[in-house]
């Protein structure tokens, strides 16, 4: 039973984590797949940042795109 709720707990936070990344237009698809794969492997770490410190922690950019 434990186990059920905390498989449910993860996909709940790993779903969240996905759908406000995908949602964000100022993340490059780089940055996108970046953060998709770390609330995968890593959702409460992720989340926090996430949710801390916004999509660009310390002002910090994978890729920058030039007009």
């Amino acid at each position: 039973m434990v186990a059920i709720v905390v498989a449910v707990v993860y996909l709940v936070i790993v779903v969240s984590i996905v759908r406000a990344v995908r949602r964000r237009a100022d993340t490059t698809q780089l940055e996108r797949t970046v953060w998709t794969v770390a609330a995968v492997l890593f959702p409460l770490g992720a989340g926090a940042v996430w949710l801390l410190l916004g999509p660009h922690p310390l002002g910090l950019r994978i890729d920058h795109e030039h007009d």
